[in-house]
């Protein structure tokens, strides 16, 4: 599994149009399945997650892993997967 730092996309990721761009970027350099790592993370956006979340997962079998996780983004990234056949795997 690839670890795929999401601080190099910021530490406030919150803009639609950067998810996408963040998630277009994710899918053509990182062969699945992939692991996003929120180290140096502080907020995490619905809009942002969302592209960047649903992306992955329909590339995973609805499975995306996460780690180094803050209470903060975990809560957004719970958010983002609720109603949803998204199953988020968090580890330390």
């Amino acid at each position: 599994m690839t670890n795929v730092k999401m601080s190099q996309f910021g530490s406030t990721l919150t803009d639609r149009e950067d998810g996408k761009r963040a998630a277009l970027s994710i899918l053509e350099r990182t062969p699945p399945p992939v692991q996003l790592d929120f180290a140096g993370v502080v907020a995490l956006g619905s809009s942002f997650g969302e592209e960047v979340v649903r992306s992955i997962a329909k590339n995973q079998n609805d499975t995306v892993a996460i780690v180094n996780a803050s209470n903060v983004v975990r809560n957004s990234l719970y958010r983002i997967a609720e109603g949803t056949s998204i199953h988020l795997s968090f580890e330390v």
